[in-house]
């Protein structure tokens, strides 16, 4: 049981502010939104004593979305983490709006590789280059027949054709995207659940406008599986 009397708090991440407006329109407007603390506006639905969400709006990046992801659980002692958001599609076959669940990440930006001990993703710690959650927050019975993406992760946006096609062909990836691996991280350092919940918004041979005529629809479908997940608490 959480602390402070509340059965469940539901942490979640989410990037940008288009990102978002899917949320509020399942969910609602926020009851409550905490003044900026430490740089963060944290968003409250409660649901009387039994189960409450905490949500951030990061930003874009692993640097801000670590240091959110941290804060949460800090600050507000959240039982786990869901991040959701949209990604790039590395498959032909994967159209906007495909939603499923990131099983695995590779932190694509990390590269120690020329001390001749490493490969990309790989940490001195021995970590990497695959990383996966330590413990998932939403649970697999609801996750059901959902896509298990291999996400390649790093603070770079990737236009489409030969850049998305190496991150395929390198990594064996499914998705890209720019939040995951600070998440992720900070989670399992922390032993907090965390479930990555990813929709394409542009696909392998898309660029920027795909992104942006996709990211609300693409976004929605997290928020439904949210919105499931919420209500079987």
């Amino acid at each position: 049981m959480a602390k402070g009397g509340i059965t469940m708090k539901i942490g979640i991440i989410v990037a940008t502010r288009t990102e978002l407006d899917p949320f509020i329109h399942v969910f609602g407007p926020p009851p409550v939104s905490f003044a900026r603390s430490h740089g963060f506006t944290v968003m409250k639905w409660a649901y009387g004593s039994k189960k409450a969400i905490f949500l951030v709006v990061s930003g874009v990046g692993e640097i801000a979305s670590a240091m959110s992801t941290q804060y949460l659980i800090d600050k507000y002692q959240v039982d786990g983490i869901i991040n959701y958001g949209v990604a790039g599609g590395l498959h032909q076959t994967h159209s906007a709006g495909k939603l499923g669940i990131v099983k695995s990440l590779i932190h694509t930006d990390f590269d120690i590789t020329l001390s001749g001990k490493h490969v990309i993703g790989e940490y001195p710690n021995g970590v990497g280059p695959l990383i996966s959650p330590e413990h998932s927050f939403i649970p697999d019975e609801l996750i059901g027949d959902l896509p298990r993406f291999i996400c390649a992760s790093a603070d770079k946006f990737v236009g489409g054709g030969e850049p998305k096609e190496r991150l395929r062909r390198e990594f064996g990836a499914d998705i890209c995207e720019m939040e995951a691996a600070g998440i992720l991280f900070t989670c399992n350092r922390n032993h907090t659940p965390v479930t990555l919940v990813k929709a394409i918004s542009d696909g392998v041979d898309e660029d920027s406008e795909a992104f942006d005529s996709n990211v609300y629809r693409a976004s929605l479908s997290c928020v439904k599986l949210i919105e499931t997940f919420v209500h079987s608490i």
